[in-house]
């Protein structure tokens, strides 16, 4: 029977070791007519040795790192022991659906690897903006940017991942699995799609893939090690070089966003700590059942606190709607919006625009976050 590695990184994540396993032999009571699995966790944490570890569901191997290797240097020390024919790596707090072996390997054929959709911060990732099936390929990767957010989506045959990879070594967290594609896709590696979701990419405080900076040094190490390996034309160098300059400015804008949500929470909080309440304040403009536009970050805390405090929320509205889940209806912006007392734009950014555009599709009333946290400061109704 063919045998699959799933290769785990542990950096002082002691605390998600029991779910991994669990999870894990979730997957194997799956497919355990199909393929059997072994799981190795790469304690890139020296000090803090994890110890032996069992399960009678598969064989758990356990290897302690002599240094610390960064991700890139941990994953390659898992690939170097382990005896898969296929190998899965997975980032320590990342989840995946107990079918996920059985679907990845019937959608992988004569392929070199499968890739499958995922939720990436609670909703789907792949969308209008990023269509799956237009952004898994060869030119998208190399020259626009890299679509496969976590490598958790992708299960490849160990012996189509290229020397050059593991030979590798990148000194900055967070873009190896970039490089991994790369390199895949320079040898000719061809890549199936599997259209399920069987992966749930899990954002934390601690994830290098919002570090910004370490992410653009990561990148730019990227271009550097396919430039010097010689894996594409001049042509497709120039490509990839203007990729990573794009992530660049993507990174930065990414920042400039956070940085306006950030003092929308800062002012909402204030006011709490003031004693002036949303809830409160809607109440006294005659609003008694809202729609959120922006079914986000902040959208979501605006849902709960709203619909916790007596103000009906009846549904969202967004631009993604068809490829969303949550527990009330959600529309795109042009669908016929049933009645409510007031919209409430959730956004950090091109409130005015959306706006302009609501305007044009319904006549409640409409006002941003922003807008409506200085109204309450201002200690008028003015919706």
């Amino acid at each position: 029977m063919e045998k699959t590695s799933i290769i785990v990184p542990i950096y002082r994540g002691g605390k998600y070791i029991d779910g991994m396993i669990a999870q894990i032999e979730d997957c194997a009571a799956k497919c355990d007519s199909v393929c059997a699995l072994e799981l190795l966790f790469v304690n890139d944490d020296p000090p803090e040795p994890v110890g032996n570890l069992a399960s009678e569901m598969m064989e758990i191997k356990v290897i302690e790192t002599e240094r610390n290797r960064g991700i890139h240097g941990a994953r390659v020390r898992g690939l170097e022991q382990c005896t898969g024919d296929y190998v899965l790596f997975l980032d320590q707090d990342d989840r995946i659906r107990p079918g996920y072996f059985v679907s990845q390997l019937a959608c992988l054929g004569q392929a070199d690897a499968v890739v499958c959709k995922l939720l990436h911060e609670g909703r789907q990732f792949y969308d209008t903006r990023m269509p799956f099936e237009r952004v898994i390929t060869r030119d998208f990767i190399i020259s626009v940017r890299n679509s496969i957010i976590s490598p958790g989506q992708v299960l490849i045959r160990r012996d189509k991942i290229p020397a050059v990879w593991k030979k590798t070594r990148l000194s900055n967290n967070g873009a190896d699995d970039w490089l991994l594609w790369l390199c895949m896709l320079g040898a000719g590696a061809e890549l199936a799609l599997n259209p399920e979701i069987l992966f749930e990419h899990v954002v934390e405080g601690e994830n290098e893939s919002i570090n910004a900076v370490h992410m653009m040094a990561s990148e730019q190490e990227v271009y550097d090690a396919a430039a010097s390996a010689g894996l594409f034309s001049p042509w497709e160098l120039a490509k990839l070089r203007g990729a990573v300059r794009a992530a660049a400015e993507d990174h930065i804008r990414l920042l400039s966003k956070f940085q306006k949500m950030f003092f929308i929470y800062d002012d909402w909080m204030k006011q709490q700590e003031e004693g002036r309440y949303l809830h409160q304040y809607l109440k006294r403009a005659g609003v008694n059942s809202v729609a959120i536009y922006g079914d986000s970050y902040i959208g979501k805390r605006l849902y709960y606190r709203l619909q916790k405090n007596g103000i009906q929320v009846r549904y969202f509205i967004d631009r993604n709607a068809a490829y969303l889940e949550e527990k009330i209806p959600v529309y795109l912006p042009q669908a016929g919006l049933p009645s409510v007392d007031l919209v409430l734009i959730s956004l950090a950014e091109a409130e005015e625009s959306i706006k302009a555009e609501l305007e044009t599709m319904t006549e409640t009333r409409i006002c941003s976050i922003t807008e409506l946290l200085a109204s309450m400061k201002r200690e008028r109704i003015t919706l």
